[in-house]
């Protein structure tokens, strides 16, 4: 039997925090202190790594002209791009809230069984797909079932309404939390010893800056080196690191060992003052927010299920879904937002709340986004985890894709730098890794086994990977490959990038090559 199989909680990462990675050899250290409720009750937590994600976010150019080809607008960049703020656990620490997610999924996952709302939470578990044993869903199955339910009644007239909670993790009450906490472990008002160390090591949380910690330990990072002579036996060792965006390139493996931070770096770390919020990004984040809203579902499920509605309800993390019949949609966001304000002391905000009507028009089934108050029609289709549906078919957001290019493009003008600045004349490796993160050549998914460990690690291809399972599951539901043809141009970008790349890498040659001749002359 595999390790995996074995602990399944067990996941070993390799980013740089405060002391160094974890390895398999450890399995059996972590196992026993990790399962040992009496060593949980006294650990001491090392501090989360905070870093603030940046996501750039596009808004309709109203002032611009239109396009003259397409008669849409320009998009442009929003002054404010959406800030996300992540918390990295040390490797150790990241095992122990891993374990207690994996003991809280098995007790929630048992519980809903018993509610009628089991098929409605789908975000962080392992739901299996019917008829398909060990291969579970993902947010194009979620998708497709919940555009399956409105297709269904295209004879009705429908509304669906989609909403967002405001800063989800940032604003979980502590109170709720540590009561359905205690709910779904044992059914009581308290938490065990071991259980409330790691919710206290949640909600009283310490943190350092990764800027600040990179700082401060930028000219002697640890990193994993191999040796010309013994390539197969990596070796550590300390070394200068000029930018936090070359730590992966040089395979930084720590900033520096915990001992080494405890005794000279304490004065880096900061306290939460927040009275509500957990961190996002441990293992056992998503599990608490699924286990928080335990009454919310419950509630939210007998109003959809109730005789004079018979809707569909979906929560996948912070973003829901509901669809009810025209006449109850204003019934249906009142109720929403209530529920959302009284039971779990959360908030959605107006602008976070999309309606779109449904219904037959010109002998045709369609659906758009409308005001919500005046029920004027804004010409925009459904969008829900990452599909937009208008009633005759399914694509991708264009959003993921505009993702999609610009990594590309920020792909080969890193891999052409790299290329013109390494003292070398072959630049097949980063060919071949831009082949496989942006083209079919690396699309296929696959399981690769590791001889040296034994296991088995699975490569999940690249995002045209993803765009071909979505026209896989939506071919029926479209009546052909109306998701497989967004991506018909990918190709033609890559070869123009690529041309252009190899250009600029010759010609950065060919300045050398003559600087080299005339410093001879």
């Amino acid at each position: 039997m595999k390790k995996e199989e074995e602990h399944p909680w067990i996941k070993f990462k390799k980013y740089p925090h405060i002391g160094f990675p974890l390895e398999r050899k450890d399995t059996s250290k972590l196992e026993n202190y990790i399962t040992d409720a009496n060593k949980i009750e006294r650990h001491g937590f090392l501090p989360f790594l905070h870093r603030t994600i940046f996501q750039r976010k596009f808004r309709a150019n109203t002032t611009g002209l239109l396009n003259k080809k397409s008669k849409k607008r320009t998009r442009v960049k929003a002054i404010r791009p959406k800030a996300r703020e992540i918390f990295f656990a040390s490797h150790f620490d990241a095992q122990i809230y891993s374990y207690y997610s994996y003991l809280l999924s098995d007790r929630y996952n048992t519980l809903l069984k018993s509610k009628t709302f089991d098929k409605a939470v789908v975000a962080y578990r392992k739901i299996e797909i019917e008829g398909k044993q060990g291969k579970n869903k993902c947010n194009v199955d979620f998708a497709l079932e919940t555009f399956q339910f409105i297709k269904d009644k295209e004879d009705e007239d429908l509304t669906v309404i989609v909403a967002d909670i405001t800063k989800f993790f940032d604003n979980l009450d502590h109170k709720i939390l540590k009561q359905k906490w205690s709910e779904v472990w044992d059914g009581s008002n308290t938490l065990p010893d071991d259980h409330f160390r790691v919710y206290k090591s949640l909600i009283d949380m310490r943190y350092v800056n990764e800027d600040l910690l990179f700082r401060n330990y930028k000219d002697r990072i640890w990193v994993k080196t191999r040796t010309e002579n013994d390539p197969k036996t990596p070796k550590l060792k300390q070394k200068a690191i000029k930018h936090k965006r070359f730590l992966k390139e040089n395979n930084a493996i720590a900033y520096c060992d915990k001992d080494e931070f405890l005794k000279n770096s304490v004065n880096l770390i900061s306290k939460s003052t927040r009275t509500e919020g957990i961190p996002q990004g441990t293992a056992l984040s998503a599990t608490l927010a699924n286990i928080y809203m335990l009454d919310f579902d419950q509630e939210v499920q007998n109003f959809i299920d109730s005789d004079d509605v018979k809707g569909f309800y979906q929560r996948y993390s912070d973003d829901l879904v509901i669809v009810v019949p025209r006449e109850k949609q204003q019934e249906a966001i009142d109720h929403l937002r209530a529920l959302v304000a009284n039971k779990v002391k959360l908030e959605i905000q107006p602008e976070k709340t999309k309606v779109y009507h449904f219904q037959q028009q010109a002998g045709q089934f369609k659906g758009y986004e409308v005001d919500e108050v005046t029920n004027k029609e804004k010409n925009k289709a459904l969008e829900y985890l990452g599909f937009e549906y208008d009633g005759q078919r399914v694509l991708i957001k264009t959003a993921g894709y505009s993702k999609f290019n610009r990594s590309m493009k920020r792909a080969f003008k890193r891999a052409s730098s790299l290329a013109i600045n390494a003292h070398t004349t072959d630049d097949e490796i980063y060919k071949s890794s831009l082949f496989k993160r942006f083209t079919y050549k690396g699309a296929k998914r696959r399981q690769i086994y590791n001889g040296k460990t034994k296991t088995y690690r699975y490569d999940w291809g690249n995002y045209l990977s993803y765009v071909e399972k979505a026209n896989v599951s939506f071919y029926e539901f479209n009546g052909g490959n109306s998701i497989k043809k967004q991506s018909r141009k990918s190709w033609a970008r890559f070869h123009v990038l690529m041309v252009n790349a190899i250009k600029k890498i010759e010609e950065s040659k060919v300045k050398k090559l003559r600087k080299t001749i005339a410093s001879k002359n």
